[in-house]
């Protein structure tokens, strides 16, 4: 496999859990490009990786959403891991973060060139 062309963009995001989608959300409405940086195969971060029996959240799901896509029809009041992470691919279907997004592009370096204010980042593939 030969390594993929650089890329540029004004604004990185590394990993597409909850923060990485608000985040993508947030500057789409700013109408400031980006790109999000995912290392899995999908959206959900913490939601994705975590599956074991009983997995839900620990704050009241009513307040365990965003500020834009308020949820009103979570099935309890501490959701379950499933119904977080299809909320979490709805949110980045809906703003088109997804389409922002590249999957399986794990980090392994990223260097900071002080003197010209610019990150580069290596990703394994």
């Amino acid at each position: 496999m030969s390594p993929r062309e650089p890329t540029q963009t004004s604004v990185l995001i590394i990993g597409a859990g909850i923060s990485g989608i608000c985040m993508g959300v947030r500057l789409g409405q700013a109408g400031i490009p980006c790109l999000v940086l995912e290392k899995a195969d999908r959206v959900g971060g913490t939601w994705r990786e975590n599956t074991y029996p009983g997995c839900a959240c620990d704050t009241q799901s009513h307040h365990y959403c965003f500020s834009f896509e308020l949820n009103p029809d979570w099935s309890r009041v501490y959701a379950e891991q499933p119904q977080i992470l299809t909320y979490l691919e709805h949110c980045s279907q809906k703003y088109g973060v997804a389409e922002h997004i590249r999957f399986q592009q794990e980090i392994i370096r990223a260097t900071l060139d002080a003197t010209a204010g610019d990150w580069s980042v290596e990703t394994a593939s």
